[in-house]
């Protein structure tokens, strides 16, 4: 359990600081005038503040605005080479390892194969991830690494207790890495890393409550909750894709049955099209979710009411999130994006039809606003989380 600070003078130093590197994160390029004006600070203050942080190379100034009648205004932002963080992200059969800098960009990125085994077989996944960071570090400040992962994890011991996808058990992810490059290696649901990206930097940016959902292989759900990820008790917290919405339905690889990930996810779409496929239906000549997707955009009726079935199914999903939770929007993800059109106004009607009105009227639902590169941004973000996170516990914070 962590212990609260006492609210004494040291901690008010590390309060304020935290604050300006937070706003200047948000809103950087920012005055120092309007740093003091937006977090209630004294302009003195701000002025001892940013003289630390740009000694210490955290921020810089980057540019003189226009004046409005006294001196022109100096902008403050993050310094993007004060250093950088490493983002993994793994699949079924593959890795992916990205360089981030301390805004986000992605940098540098590579692709690792794998095949897929039992849990032995994830160390020579690590192996692998460790070649290629090695290649991507060389005379970088390297500030950490952040594994997101398919599966239930412990984030507070950086373990994946077990991935259905990788069928990994109890693996700890971060022990050899910590040894090898001396920086603090965090591990999470994939799902929940790439909220952070979305938080941070894409569509979630605009909103303070809001469930993020990735349609993929599988389905799964990030909540962000005031501003902040949310869990749950033991970080297992937005598997919807493990809701039942029909009892009678199909078994899903988890062991129940009729969850919505068999109805909505990408085996319920090459299900439906291998099934179109023996009776002859469609314009399509294999059942991959590319070829849906491009003879839905070819205008082929069956396609498109394959992608119209699973909308509605995930309809029903959804209205239960929005029941529960009651966000401001529903942000979606996922390979079958690039069908959304198709999808998307029958998706959003299904929702309203099934919510109370109250959680349904204000409700937004659109897509992601960081893509595919939000899966390597997400990680490398949580890495990064020590630098920007309130120093309201007692105790070092990694990072």
């Amino acid at each position: 359990m962590r212990v609260l600070r006492k609210g004494d003078s040291q901690f008010l130093k590390d309060f304020n600081r935290s604050l300006v590197i937070n706003a200047i994160h948000r809103k950087g390029p920012i005055s120092r005038n309007k740093l003091a004006y937006s977090l209630g600070l004294k302009s003195s203050t701000i002025t001892q503040i940013t003289r630390y942080l740009i000694q210490a190379h955290l921020i810089e100034e980057t540019g003189i605005g226009e004046s409005t009648g006294g001196r022109r205004p100096i902008f403050l932002d993050l310094n993007p080479n004060y250093g950088a963080s490493i983002g993994v992200y793994i699949e079924s059969v593959c890795a992916h390892i990205g360089l981030i800098d301390l805004k986000g960009k992605l940098l540098k990125r590579v692709r690792v194969s794998f095949s897929r085994g039992s849990e032995s077989d994830s160390e020579s996944v690590i192996c692998a991830i460790r070649k290629s960071i090695d290649k991507m570090v060389k005379g970088v400040n390297l500030l950490g690494i952040g594994i997101g992962i398919s599966g239930f994890t412990d984030s507070r011991n950086e373990t994946l207790f077990y991935s259905p996808i990788l069928g990994w058990r109890n693996v700890n992810l971060s022990r050899p890495l910590e040894r090898a490059y001396g920086v603090p290696v965090f591990v999470d649901n994939d799902i929940n890393t790439f909220v952070l990206a979305e938080l941070w930097y894409g569509a979630g940016n605009h909103f303070r409550n809001f469930i993020c959902v990735t349609i993929g292989e599988g389905i799964g759900a990030g909540i962000v909750i005031d501003g902040r990820l949310y869990e749950g008790a033991t970080g297992g917290a937005g598997e919807i894709g493990h809701i039942c919405i029909d009892l009678n339905g199909p078994k899903c690889r988890c062991g129940e049955k009729g969850c919505l990930e068999v109805f909505a996810s990408n085996s319920f779409l090459l299900r439906r099209a291998r099934e179109a496929l023996l009776k002859g239906q469609g314009t399509f000549k294999k059942a991959t979710i590319e070829a849906l997707i491009n003879a839905a955009n070819e205008g082929d009726e069956v396609a498109i009411g394959i992608f119209t079935e699973m909308s509605k199914n995930l309809g029903i999903g959804l209205k239960n999130v929005v029941n529960l939770f009651n966000p401001e929007a529903i942000i979606l993800s996922g390979e079958c994006m690039k069908a959304y059109p198709f999808f998307s106004r029958i998706l959003k009607k299904e929702i309203q039809k099934h919510s109370f009105p109250g959680e349904a009227g204000e409700l937004q639902i659109l897509p992601s606003g960081v893509g595919d590169d939000g899966w390597l941004i997400g990680p490398a973000t949580l890495a990064l989380n020590p630098i920007f996170e309130l120093p309201i516990y007692r105790g070092p914070r990694r990072g």
